[in-house]
């Protein structure tokens, strides 16, 4: 049989494991912004246009598949390329004041829609309002506030439209930047869609019971809180997520590991898809934590001790 018949593997599917590392690679040195993923997804058509060419010529020869692989590689450069900014300019282009009551509330729920930039979220140092804080906004794109009290329930939510413009840049990381600080006293839920960018959410000293996080792309450092029980739920992105656990704070966590791989440090004993703490049954303050991996890295450690 000939060498041309028999090659069957194509090099397209290969090609996008290895661009995509490389890229997490140059993401991790500093030497190309996690925001460059925004742009990358925007080009996904073009892996059904180098899958259809693999079927087509890839799979007859191996010179075949090696040119769409080529064609793939030059489209992502040209991707790079493409996201990368232009003039130096500022991404920020106006910044609005949050000042949301909690009213006679006894509990909060908060819903956060996150777009590009930096996302940092802490507890605000009294009681107060449940939502303070400040937005800054790209040109074209909108802070979509919604707020609303029902049943001694006060919810918020809060969301960036017009996010997806072309021009998706390096700066983002350092410009645009949400810092929302959240009451401390009453029992809350708080659910974060993550966009492309970096999170800071410090969570230490906030009365959390339910945390959903839903990971974008970029990077992500989560510290949970300290005291209560807790009922905690991440879904990787493309990306890092890093969550401490503070010293203190008993866990139990749960694991279905993604593309990237989940790693879970001591003192956290496995028990099968499980790590548990040694004294998790006995613990007043306990975390329950579900981790579905995504395409990136998702570390948890236990935090220090006061």
């Amino acid at each position: 049989m000939d060498k041309q018949e028999r090659h069957g593997g194509g090099l397209v599917w290969p090609m996008i494991l290895i661009a995509a590392g490389v890229v997490f690679l140059l993401n991790n040195l500093g030497l190309v912004s996690w925001g460059v993923w925004g742009t990358l997804w925007r080009f996904w058509p073009v892996l059904l246009i180098a899958a259809g060419l693999e079927i087509l010529i890839g799979r007859r020869s191996l010179w075949g598949s090696a040119l769409v692989a080529l064609l793939l590689v030059a489209a992502l450069v040209a991707a790079i390329a493409w996201g990368m900014p232009r003039g130096g300019a500022t991404t920020v282009a106006r910044t609005e004041e949050i000042n949301l009551p909690l009213g006679d509330a006894q509990r909060g729920r908060v819903e956060i829609s996150f777009g590009t930039g930096r996302l940092h979220i802490t507890a605000l140092p009294e009681s107060a309002g449940l939502v303070e804080g400040t937005v800054d906004l790209g040109r074209d794109e909108e802070l979509v506030q919604e707020f609303h009290q029902t049943g001694g329930v006060a919810r918020v939510q809060l969301s960036s439209r017009g996010t997806w413009r072309r021009g998706i840049s390096t700066s983002w990381d350092d410009e645009k930047v949400w810092d929302l600080r959240l009451n401390r006293d009453v029992p809350l839920e708080l659910e974060i869609s993550m966009g492309v960018g970096q999170a800071d959410l410090d969570l230490t000293y906030l009365n959390l019971t339910n945390l959903k996080l839903e990971g974008g792309v970029g990077r992500a450092d989560v510290t949970l809180p300290r005291r209560g029980r807790v009922q905690a739920e991440v879904d990787g992105g493309v990306g890092e997520i890093t969550i401490t656990i503070p010293a203190g704070m008993a866990a139990r966590i749960r694991v279905d590991g993604g593309l990237g791989g989940v790693k879970v440090s001591q003192p956290y004993e496995r028990r099968g898809d499980e790590y548990i703490s040694p004294d998790y049954q006995t613990a007043t303050d306990r975390v329950e934590l579900d981790i579905d991996g995504g395409v990136g890295r998702i570390t948890i450690r236990q935090g220090a001790g006061e």
